[in-house]
């Protein structure tokens, strides 16, 4: 059996690499570009509103005795401000992947991100 010299075992390890490095930024690439995300806020006794994330935008709702500020940037959304006594809400950050959520539980609203094709069923 031949065994494979320095250079070539160099040059192999090279060529893995730059497969593995190719095949991440497509995978990766596709994924961002293919799946356009919304949120769906839920208010509580079937009432949702769905919220594109593609275009900057604050949102106010006033929601019995408090008003929640959601604000929509760079395609993520997050509790800007609640009149809520905890402010936990603020404290989830930024949501930018699907499944991500966040809670205002003394408001009693909850945001969920989807696909949009998702979405439209719910």
């Amino acid at each position: 059996m031949k065994r494979l010299t320095r250079l070539q075992k160099n040059l192999l390890f090279a060529a893995v690499l730059l497969l593995a490095a190719v095949v991440l930024f497509w995978a990766l690439r596709g994924r961002k570009q293919g799946e356009a995300l919304v949120a769906v806020a839920d208010f509580g006794d079937g009432v949702t509103e769905t919220i594109p994330l593609d275009k900057d935008y604050d949102y106010l709702y006033d929601v019995g005795d408090y008003v929640v500020h959601l604000q929509v940037k760079d395609g993520a959304i997050a509790f800007q401000d609640s009149q809520c006594p905890d402010h936990v809400c603020e404290q989830f950050g930024w949501l930018s992947q699907k499944d991500a959520w966040a809670a205002c539980v003394p408001a009693g609203v909850y945001v969920q991100l989807y696909a949009a094709d998702d979405a439209a069923v719910k």
